[in-house]
């Protein structure tokens, strides 16, 4: 968090941070961000933590995942677009990736770091 702070004041950047579990964060945020930033563990956020920020809409997502299988499960929750009869409007989430980064910060590992940054289809 002290990084972070230091980082936004150098950047003359404005934030508000919130040091606690997803899950109960969304359970009292009723706002709408103008960007969201995820680093989960390898775990990843998990469907449920992945639809909420979905529901969020939020213009721009950038998720940093260390494990390729958990970022796959929680794309697919963000990524998901209903197939909807002509001409029927969809409260989907409707994400698309606009880049995908890879840096192998651990060589001579299978261990990868995914950097996906994701926009909101207008």
């Amino acid at each position: 968090m002290r990084d972070l702070r230091n980082n936004a004041e150098a950047a003359g950047v404005t934030i508000t941070s919130h040091n606690v579990h997803t899950e109960e964060f969304l359970k009292k945020f009723n706002e709408k961000p103008d960007l969201i930033v995820l680093d989960p563990p390898r775990s990843g956020l998990g469907q449920a933590a992945a639809a909420t920020l979905a529901e969020l809409q939020a213009p721009e997502i950038v998720y940093l995942s260390c494990d390729p299988s958990t970022l796959a499960r929680d794309l697919a929750v963000l990524l998901q677009t209903e197939r909807m009869p002509t001409g029927a409007k969809s409260n989907a989430p409707k994400y698309e990736i606009g880049s995908i980064q890879l840096f192998d910060l651990f060589p001579q590992t299978y261990h990868i770091e995914t950097l996906v940054h994701l926009r909101l289809r207008t």
